[in-house]
């Protein structure tokens, strides 16, 4: 799968998973910018292509980060490049942020300098190497099919008796849009229900029909209205469904930020921050 489409999507890919690193517990989230100038002490400004302040135990740390959204490893200019913009920020440590990799002379450079390497990139399936990535479940689904459905109202409760003296006997509402509130607990009709109607596994497909008098539910509409419910009669019958599901754990994960170095993966940026 592709990773982003532009580099400017890279760019913002880099920030998204350093804002999400600075939720981490014990470093306080100072600043994290995309694309933004820095004066340096030469008074010339540098674009730097995301900006990460954050304080850890007390001491404050700058990082210039440059996203190199490339489908070729890294070349020895970027690095010196990124030596000069350190030379001219001062207190500040560099970062260079790649999808492929660096070439040789990259990596003995950026280590003599302490400049850090990193690689963003898609998941792979051996970063569940040890782990278990694919869960596959397989069984049967058993549950109350509901066929039909007949209200019949209690016509002494006040409310119900006032709202059909307004609307006439003759009403009509979607069931499934409404919820029964009893002894004051809201639920859907399909949960309130379910806690009525005790289904035998021996009866399977077979349609039932059940008359629920409560002594104290009600219907409440859309419009928040209530009407007391006399007695619920319901034609259903328990059927049973075949279940397989496949949960892979590559379709939950975004992107990977690994140190290029050492290969350790340092963090797996999930999709739910891509809301």
């Amino acid at each position: 799968m592709e990773l982003c489409e532009t580099s400017k999507d890279y760019e913002l890919l880099t920030q998204k998973i350093y804002r999400a690193i600075l939720e981490s517990e014990g470093v306080e989230n100072i600043d994290v910018q995309h694309d933004v100038k820095i004066k340096g002490k030469s008074g010339v400004e540098h674009q730097i292509d995301v900006f990460w302040e954050y304080r850890y135990a007390g001491v404050s740390h700058k990082i210039l980060i440059e996203c190199k959204y490339y489908s070729k490893p890294v070349s020895l200019i970027h690095a010196r490049n990124m030596l000069g913009l350190l030379n001219d920020i001062p207190n500040s440590q560099g970062l260079i942020v790649t999808t492929q990799g660096f070439q040789s002379g990259v990596i003995d450079f950026c280590g003599h300098y302490e400049i850090n390497l990193k690689r963003i990139r898609t998941p792979q399936g051996t970063d569940w190497d040890g782990y278990i990535q694919i869960i596959n479940v397989n069984g049967e689904l058993y549950q109350n099919q509901y066929l039909d459905m007949k209200l019949a109202f209690d016509g002494k409760d006040y409310d119900t008796k006032k709202y059909f003296d307004k609307h006439g006997s003759q009403i009509s509402f979607n069931v499934y849009d409404s919820s029964i509130e009893e002894d004051g607990v809201v639920s859907f009709i399909g949960k309130w229900l379910g806690s009525k109607i005790v289904a035998n596994l021996g009866e399977l497909n077979t349609p039932k029909t059940e008359v629920i008098s409560p002594e104290n539910a009600f219907v409440v509409l859309p419009t928040q209205e209530r009407l007391k419910i006399k007695n619920f009669t319901v034609l259903w019958e328990l059927s049973r469904q075949e279940l397989s599901i496949s949960v892979n754990a590559i379709d939950f994960v975004q992107a990977v930020l690994e140190d290029f170095r050492s290969g350790d993966i340092e963090y797996t940026l999930n999709k739910e921050h891509n809301k």
